[in-house]
């Protein structure tokens, strides 16, 4: 039994990694993608307008997706301003959520040293913490989706009805997080455990009491925003984003059925690779998921199956939507170095080639690193400053095994990832900003554009433009010269302020531009009106 030092000391390495990796420069990147802009504009506006019904973005109805979201980066920026960190701060926050809600269920199949191991999986999963950090309803959707699922495998277990409630509760938040979709991966889980079970074990009260409450949490917002905005909420948010958006290809998202098991190989890097001996595992005992009472690794696999099936035959695929398969990996691959360090057999025996396999994956992600930071971003030293972790990670691993200290292998790549983490964020991100967002740019001329003197978007379109100017700027991008020079004749100015990129910025040099600064890959430019 652990003594109560041994117990701080796990809590205090435990609480570095999940800071380092989820918390710490929170706000060192700007907002970049399409989504973290428009999400942060959309919370602003419930505040500046006082409404919390109908999400608008520069003050027009935007109604694609639910307002959780929305609500939290509104109550965020209520108290402490608006910054990056803020917004993102109530999704660091879930995934935090996340990760203890993970440990519950692990505590309850394996013990505690299988519950420390998910939260530090999970914690130091590619795919997890970069949507930790982001602004956007992914990581949100996970937390709510993970606590529903939680609460309903314990329900099954258990004769609290809490857990029930729970489940019912949370589900509907997942829903008003990114919509039906939760309902649907909640419910389809469900069904098949049920379905595989020799009886259920949920009876018709419990199923009632989870239900009414979904309704309670999910429905009233539904129902007061198609009130405010009638047919066009059902043909934006039910019929264009999320019926097409999965049976067609509208939003432009079309990736190969098998996208998802790459996002996933890299995504869940390095934690992937150990995922052999629990596959093997499971086909060995594939009579015994079948025939058991409770099944806890049947439920754990068919969280990981579903949502993947579910989301490969989707026509729109992006790589957050597949998220919610990373908390049962890391269950499961936590509860694999468990029997490691118990000295299973078939653990032991697995492990050399685990081993080799994460070496040949290190190998290709430092190759990655290098080639990306090098052509793309021209920063060849930042590249070889994240591959360091990496690659002493990998290179201790091995030493450790040598010793035949399975915990020290384990650390070793804990550790390895979360210094990876954090340079990321405070060494990268400054990098990254420049190729991803306008922020710096555009702060320099906001004094000098408004509504009528746009700052002009040629070429060049990001929604980061749009939020670091207050949607001062075309709205959509001036594709040609013969274009630019209309807008010129329409609307006289002294001058012109032109966002651009390299091939932008060729073109405009018959106009005899002044260049105002150049970073990463965009051009901030003026043009005078007697240059044209």
């Amino acid at each position: 039994m652990a003594s109560v030092s041994q117990r701080w000391l796990v809590a205090l390495f435990c609480g570095s990694v999940v800071y380092l990796s989820l918390f710490y420069q929170l706000g060192n990147l700007a907002f970049v993608g399409a989504d973290e802009p428009r999400y942060a504009r959309i919370g602003e506006e419930m505040n500046l307008r006082g409404s919390y019904v109908t999400p608008t973005l520069n003050f027009l109805p935007w109604l694609e997706k639910p307002p959780l979201l929305f609500w939290l980066e509104a109550g965020s920026f209520q108290l402490f301003g608006v910054h990056e960190w803020s917004a993102r701060l109530p999704v660091a926050a879930l995934a935090l959520v996340t990760l203890l809600t993970m440990a519950v269920l692990t505590f309850g199949l394996a013990g505690s040293r299988a519950a420390v191991f998910t939260v530090l999986v999970l914690c130091t999963s590619g795919l997890f913490f970069v949507y930790a950090r982001a602004a956007s309803t992914d990581m949100p959707l996970l937390a709510m989706l993970s606590a529903a699922m939680v609460c309903g495998f314990q329900a099954t277990r258990s004769n609290s009805i809490l857990w029930t409630a729970g489940a019912g509760l949370a589900l509907g938040l997942a829903v008003l997080t990114k919509g039906p979709v939760a309902a649907v991966l909640f419910a389809s889980v469900f069904v098949l455990y049920f379905l595989l079970a020799p009886k259920v074990p949920w009876n018709w009260g419990r199923i009632a009491l989870g239900a009414a409450l979904f309704l309670v949490t999910a429905v009233p917002w539904f129902w007061q925003v198609w009130q405010e905005n009638g047919y066009g909420f059902v043909a934006t948010f039910w019929i264009n984003h999320h019926l097409a958006r999965f049976v067609t290809n509208i939003h432009h998202h079309s990736q190969p059925f098998w996208y998802y098991l790459v996002v996933l190989a890299t995504g869940f890097f390095p934690w992937v690779c150990f995922l052999g001996s629990a596959v093997l595992r499971a086909w060995r005992e594939r009579s015994h998921l079948l025939s058991s009472s409770e099944r806890p690794d049947l439920f754990l696999w068919l969280w990981v199956v579903v949502p993947l099936a579910f989301f490969s035959v989707s026509e729109s695929k992006l790589a957050g939507y597949i998220l919610p398969v990373l908390p049962p990996l890391a269950v499961i691959v936590a509860i694999e170095w468990d029997h490691y360090l118990r000295g299973d057999l078939l653990t032991y025996r697995s492990m050399p080639g685990q081993l080799a396999a994460l070496g040949g994956f290190v190998l290709l992600v430092v190759a990655v690193l290098f080639w990306r930071f090098y052509s793309v971003y021209h920063a060849l030293p930042v590249g070889i400053l994240l591959s360091l972790p990496i690659l002493a990670g990998i290179g201790w691993a091995c030493v450790e095994y040598r010793k035949r200290r399975p915990l020290g292998v384990f650390l070793s790549l804990v550790g390895a990832m979360t210094l990876f983490a954090a340079l990321m964020f405070w060494k990268a991100a400054p990098v990254v900003d420049d190729y991803h967002s306008a922020r710096d740019l555009c702060r320099l001329i906001v004094p000098w554009v408004s509504p009528k003197e746009p700052l002009i978007l040629y070429r060049y379109f990001h929604h980061s433009a749009h939020y670091y100017t207050n949607y001062q700027t075309t709205k959509e991008s001036v594709p040609d010269l013969k274009s630019l020079r209309d807008h010129f004749r329409d609307r006289p100015q002294d001058q012109y302020y032109i966002l651009t990129q390299e091939s932008g910025w060729h073109d405009l040099q018959s106009l005899k531009p002044h260049l105002v600064e150049h970073r990463g890959n965009l051009y901030m430019v003026k043009v005078a009106s007697q240059d044209r």
